[in-house]
């Protein structure tokens, strides 16, 4: 009877033998799976629709800098303490001077809500790659070697997935200062370690069992060998998709955090909105819609963008879903 099947694969070593022509056949594999995962993600809509806005998005914080420097003055559109003199008092209705207003101490909306955007996109960046490199590790080391190690990992995994992070980093947001760095940094781990440590271990679990893992121990593949070779490249469409849902869930809490006053990130969609509405219905002028508006669609915008291409990649990475 075989039982290899229940063994960690750690125990098979080789020394510095190369793969055979049967398994240079297998190692293959992963780039033709790549190539027919793209095609089928370029055919979907709603993942080219999403990865139009994440573009839009990415040129927004690219031309904040650019008006800035060559178009706008910076004593009028700074986005943190700019106010325009000409037009008191404020806040201002839109106007071709401001398209989208000026807020209740005469800084420029449009100029904010352009900024913004390379802050969540800072946020997001920074825990969705955090949580991928720790989440794929969990996963893939605890179905490679087995044992204790898996044991250990799934261990901190449940222990993570029991802490919901909203409530975990508001009181964190108490006791450091939680800037964008920092908050990314937090959130990545709570989601790398938590439930996309458990999707990726379903998924390493998947792979182990293919053939060409079977024929790469056989030709004497080390252990980061078949690591890299086999089930990296077979888990890409995986680690992009936790990406995308992890970059939505970080701006999605960042926003929360700004909201109540736990971070010191002095402009963000969040913090808009948490500065208008304690003053929403206090202007002479009637109510803020043309303040609180904007940065609201822009994180229901954001996150969408990224929830549609995670989507998409789904739909790759779990083809019965594409087929519906």
């Amino acid at each position: 009877m075989n039982h290899d099947n229940d063994m960690p694969l750690s125990g098979y070593h080789g020394k510095d033998l190369h793969c055979t022509q049967v398994s240079h056949i297998y190692c293959k594999r992963p780039l033709l799976a790549w190539r027919r995962d793209w095609s089928l993600f370029i055919s979907n809509p709603v993942g080219l629709l999403g990865l139009g806005l994440i573009v839009i998005f990415a040129l927004m914080g690219l031309t904040h800098s650019i008006l800035l420097s060559t178009v706008w003055d910076r004593t009028t559109y700074h986005p943190m303490v700019g106010f325009d003199y000409d037009n008191t008092p404020h806040p201002n209705q839109p106007s071709w001077k401001h398209p989208l207003g000026t807020d209740s101490m005469g800084r420029d909306v449009l100029s904010q809500l352009l900024y913004s955007s390379r802050t969540s996109f800072g946020v997001g960046l920074t825990a969705s790659i955090v949580a991928t490199i720790l989440a794929t590790a969990v996963g893939v080391l605890s179905v490679y070697y087995g044992g204790k190690v898996d044991t250990l990992f799934m261990v901190v995994a449940d222990a993570f997935v029991l802490m919901p992070p909203q409530v975990v980093l508001l009181v964190v947001g108490l006791l450091i200062d939680m800037d964008w760095l920092r908050l990314g940094l937090v959130y990545g781990v709570f989601a790398g370690l938590g439930t996309l440590a458990l999707i990726a271990k379903s998924h390493a679990l998947s792979i182990r069992v293919k053939p060409y893992i079977q024929a790469a121990r056989v030709a004497g593949g080390g252990d980061w060998h078949i690591i890299r070779t086999h089930f990296l490249p077979n888990m890409l469409s995986l680690i992009i998709m936790n990406m995308m849902f992890t970059v939505t869930g970080s701006v999605l809490i960042e926003a929360l955090l700004s909201f109540f006053g736990r971070t010191r990130i002095r402009m963000s969609w969040g913090t808009m909105i948490w500065f208008t509405q304690s003053i929403f219905r206090l202007s002479p002028f009637g109510e803020q819609w043309h303040v609180i508006l904007p940065p609201a669609f822009a994180i229901m915008l954001f996150c969408g963008a990224f929830y549609m291409v995670g989507r998409a990649l789904d739909s790759v990475v779990n083809p019965r879903l594409a087929q519906r």
